[in-house]
């Protein structure tokens, strides 16, 4: 997941560790999502929890 919080971007993965990519910037940001695609969530946990990076897969290991 790419999250953008003023002009910080994140990523975060499906097992819910996150950190700050100092690389990317906002307009990085803008072009990968362009106009009018995405979804707006109310939270960033809900957001998490919605396209299933909320932790869930914690620990799993593919086989």
């Amino acid at each position: 997941m790419v999250i953008c919080d003023r002009n910080e971007i994140s990523i975060r993965c499906r097992c819910a560790h996150q950190w700050v990519e100092r690389e990317l910037t906002r307009a990085d940001y803008m072009a990968m999502i362009g106009e009018g695609i995405g979804q707006d969530y109310p939270s960033l946990a809900a957001a998490a929890q919605a396209a299933g990076y909320d932790g869930t897969l914690a620990g799993a290991y593919l086989a």
